[in-house]
């Protein structure tokens, strides 16, 4: 009978916890299908890959080293997660890589088109559609979690105060973020 009780316990337990998970998701109400918690952000120095290596179905195909400008080299191993958008990835500086960790391991990975515009130190991304841990870090609309500076600057005309506000307001498709890459977070949010 105690066992009966303890089941019945825990998956009530299991229950409600899922539905305060559900119910308090909070945010813009952009919804976000999956997140990466993109701990590793670097410019590319150079990939060397298996002959015909890409990402096929949302997983590579074949081996990859990705030598960063930092110094390190990335393994990115067959059936490893990831998108490959930008097209120059052999061309030293063309490409930004963002990953998800493990410790060392990439879990998944992106590799995107450097901003030049910019002077190669920053990267217009996806506007904000949430915060997490007391404002330490944003939820762009594509679902990349990453660290927002103190504080993050807010462009728009009509700027509603604080960066809650802005999220709210002009969260997801109808603001972007600039992701400093030598900082490593989001220092800016600008309303399209």
């Amino acid at each position: 009978m105690r066992t009966l009780i303890g089941l019945g316990a825990v998956l009530v337990f299991a229950v409600v916890s899922f539905g305060l998970f559900v119910v308090t998701k909070g945010g813009s109400g952009d919804v976000v299908d999956a997140t990466h918690d993109i701990e590793l952000i670097a410019v590319v120095s150079g990939v060397e890959a298996d002959e015909g290596w890409s990402t096929s179905g949302g997983k590579t195909t074949g081996n990859a080293w990705v030598a960063l400008d930092d110094g390190r080299t990335v393994s990115i191993p067959q059936g490893t997660l990831g998108d490959v958008e930008c097209a120059e990835f052999s061309v030293p500086q063309s490409c930004v890589m963002l990953a998800d960790t493990l410790g060392s391991a990439v879990v998944w990975f992106t590799l995107v088109p450097a901003d030049s515009s910019r002077g190669g130190r920053y990267l217009t991304l996806p506007g904000l559609v949430d915060m997490r841990e007391g404002g330490d870090f944003g939820v762009l609309g594509n679902g990349w979690v990453i660290r927002l500076a103190t504080p993050t600057e807010r462009n728009c005309e009509n700027d509603p105060g604080n960066l809650r506000d802005f999220i709210d307001s002009f969260g997801g498709d109808r603001s972007t973020s600039v992701l400093d890459l030598i900082d490593d977070q989001i220092v800016e949010v600008t309303c399209s």
